[in-house]
């Protein structure tokens, strides 16, 4: 009788069958990169970029400026150890080469680059429980507190042990701790505008910038494409100018991981707190390679 006027059961499942607006498509795991970039620009937060990600826009209220900033530290720390203990803090593949170098006989300083091999996983596997732990805490904090508590450590010892010049082993201890520090830092960063961006790893940039330059090239989701090269080449760029600081600094030896140390502190006031990295993004951010 009056059954199907107002609100009835088969109102209710015609408006149950009724299809759902679909979200734009595009390429799997694709974004959208006009919001992307304008709040790299902006400092404003976006959206995307996956809760399972340590994604810069989201943590920090100007990327850019974090990412380079980091970037350029852990470049210059890099080069510093390289030049003092024969082994690197932060580019871990170059350390792998050294492993079979040293045993060759081509590079006697390789039991440095095991020590900071192991070191630099025990930096990043640190920083991951700590996130667990520090429920409460912005995890863009919890990161870099942990790094700044490593590379104090390191800068200590690196006065301590006169920076590495009297033995090996003082040279091995060294490179492990500075490379502690590097693994909890490399954690910070890993997506820009939901694309790759890495603080140590830049062979990884590289192949990134090289796939993002083609597709800008050939027009295939060329935005994004685009976006995806100009952050490689802040990166790489960052990197080396990193890089070409602590060569020049090497005539100070004793206070170029205090340098560090505090340049990377200047990375605090750029944090979020409160919207980036909720519970649903918390110990799922480790780097992907």
């Amino acid at each position: 009788m009056g059954g199907r006027g107002h609100g009835t059961p088969d109102t209710g499942r015609a408006a149950a069958r009724r299809p759902r607006p679909r979200a734009p498509s595009g390429p799997a795991g694709s974004v959208n990169p006009v919001p992307q970039a304008a709040g790299l620009l902006s400092g404003r937060p976006t959206g995307d970029g996956g809760g399972d990600t340590a994604e810069s826009c989201r943590e920090f209220r100007h990327p850019l400026v974090a990412l380079a900033l980091t970037t350029g530290v852990a470049g210059g720390l890099d080069a510093f150890a390289f030049l003092h203990y024969g082994a690197f803090v932060a580019n871990q593949s170059g350390n792998a080469v050294f492993l079979g170098m040293g045993p060759a006989g081509a590079h006697p300083a390789w039991p440095a680059s095991a020590a900071s091999l192991i070191a630099f996983a025990a930096g990043t596997g640190t920083v991951t429980w700590l996130r667990g732990a520090a429920r409460r805490r912005t995890p863009a904090v919890v990161k870099l507190a942990a790094a700044e508590v490593a590379l104090a450590l390191w800068a200590v010892l690196n006065v301590l042990l006169a920076y590495g010049r009297h033995d090996p082993a003082s040279r091995a201890a060294l490179a492990a701790a500075g490379a502690l520090a590097m693994g909890a830092l490399t954690t910070l960063i890993t997506h820009t505008a939901g694309i790759a961006t890495n603080i140590a790893y830049q062979s990884g940039t590289v192949a990134k910038t090289g796939e993002h330059a083609a597709g800008w090239l050939t027009g295939r989701d060329a935005g994004r494409a685009r976006l995806g090269t100009l952050l490689g080449l802040l990166t790489l760029a960052s990197y080396a100018l990193g890089g070409a600081v602590g060569t020049l600094a090497r005539h100070q030896p004793r206070w170029v991981p205090v340098v560090g140390a505090l340049a990377l502190a200047a990375v605090f006031p750029l944090v979020r707190h409160g919207g980036a990295g909720g519970p649903a993004a918390r110990g799922r951010d480790l780097p992907r390679r």
